[in-house]
């Protein structure tokens, strides 16, 4: 029996969770239907979510892969293994695809993106990363055709694989997928959250008790970030791992920032859409999550919630959030295994809301 507690009362539903066998991505957990219910409470996201999916396939939702079970490397050992606690963290859309970060909640097993078909929504694969980095952010550049991650360490860092290599890639093989750069960041604590906007990567950092940051790093024609320096920042074929950490050490060289801004804390992710800035706001299960509006024109230095045009409530946990057209997908990390038990509102699929529904509301 699941209880979820909203603003209108309690709700209960019975929802029954069956033990998974062993899969590469697992599709237990809420129907579309149910899921719908649950985020009904939330007006103005299950207005723009649903007003307008009666036709649209599973109601325009994907259902996150990996929640119960799903299959990575080990760290110990490098080989296949089946890891219950893969925790989702960003988002990120391609034309052909939808691209899911997650990271071992548990650190025992390797970071991984999942590829959904985005027409059909259906799982693809399972792409390893080296390492468990949290993978807050994932962006991808249509220019170039490659797809970016924030990765952490010692330094706030970023790294890029070409989407190519992605859909080359085989979990038999037993190899994490290979990087085409990676760099650090010296000007943001903490890669936290990731958009791709005009050859521009937006990286923010996540912070709990302080105003946030967010860096602006500019890619150059050949869709990679340059450095401070005059050194050539060094390719390296992640496929081949040090054999004491199963991670490749990354050349010691910063990517040149050229603008920072102060942010909200708690941010989770950050999107452009016209001449606004949004960003997902969310920290446990006791508080909605947000989704701030900031108009571009308006905002100076610091983007503080007194400058947000308007707010949208959502379900706790959201994550990453990246907009494609007038369609803005949300992420929530709240049905992983780390936090279902003690969520109160469970989203356990990737959810459109058109962004034209939300902006009509906006006199509330």
């Amino acid at each position: 029996m699941y209880r979820k507690w909203v603003a209108g009362g309690l709700i209960v539903l019975g929802l029954l969770y069956s033990s998974p066998g062993s899969v590469a991505a697992s599709e237990y957990g809420l129907t579309d239907a149910q899921q719908k219910k649950i985020v009904e409470p939330y007006d103005r996201f299950y207005h723009a979510a649903f007003a307008d999916k009666a036709a649209v396939e599973d109601f325009g939702m994907y259902k996150i892969p990996g929640l119960y079970e799903a299959a990575t490397l080990s760290l110990a050992t490098g080989k296949i293994a089946e890891s219950q606690t893969m925790t989702p963290q960003g988002i990120a859309l391609t034309d052909k695809y939808v691209l899911i970060s997650a990271y071992s909640h548990d650190h025992q097993n390797h970071s991984v993106i999942y590829m959904l078909d985005r027409q059909t929504h259906r799982y693809l694969k399972t792409v390893v990363l080296p390492g468990h980095p949290h993978l807050g952010g994932i962006a991808y550049d249509p220019k170039h055709q490659r797809v970016w991650v924030t990765t952490d360490g010692l330094y706030a860092g970023l790294a890029s694989i070409d989407l190519k290599v992605m859909e080359d890639y085989q979990l038999e093989d037993q190899r994490v997928v290979a990087y085409h750069q990676q760099i650090s960041l010296n000007n943001i604590a903490r890669a936290s959250a990731l958009t791709y906007t005009s050859g521009v990567l937006v990286v923010g950092y996540f912070t709990l008790d302080e105003y946030g940051r967010m860096s602006t790093y500019r890619l150059n024609d050949q869709g990679e970030l340059t450095t401070t320096s005059q050194e050539k920042v060094s390719s390296f074929d992640a496929g081949q791992p040090n054999k004491a950490t199963q991670m490749p050490v990354a050349p010691p060289q910063f990517a040149r920032s050229i603008g920072a801004w102060k942010t909200l804390a708690m941010v989770q992710g950050i999107a452009f859409y016209k001449d606004y800035l949004l960003m997902s706001q969310s920290w446990g299960p006791e508080r909605s999550g947000k989704i701030y509006f900031f108009n571009l024109d308006k905002v100076d230095r610091y983007f503080s919630i007194k400058d947000a045009e308007f707010k949208v409530d959502t379900p706790p946990y959201i994550e990453q959030i990246t907009v494609s057209d007038d369609q803005l997908f949300t992420l929530f990390e709240g049905a992983a295994f780390p936090y279902r038990r003690r969520n109160p509102v469970l989203v356990d699929h990737a959810i459109q809301l058109r962004i034209d529904d939300l902006l009509e509301k906006t006199d509330e």
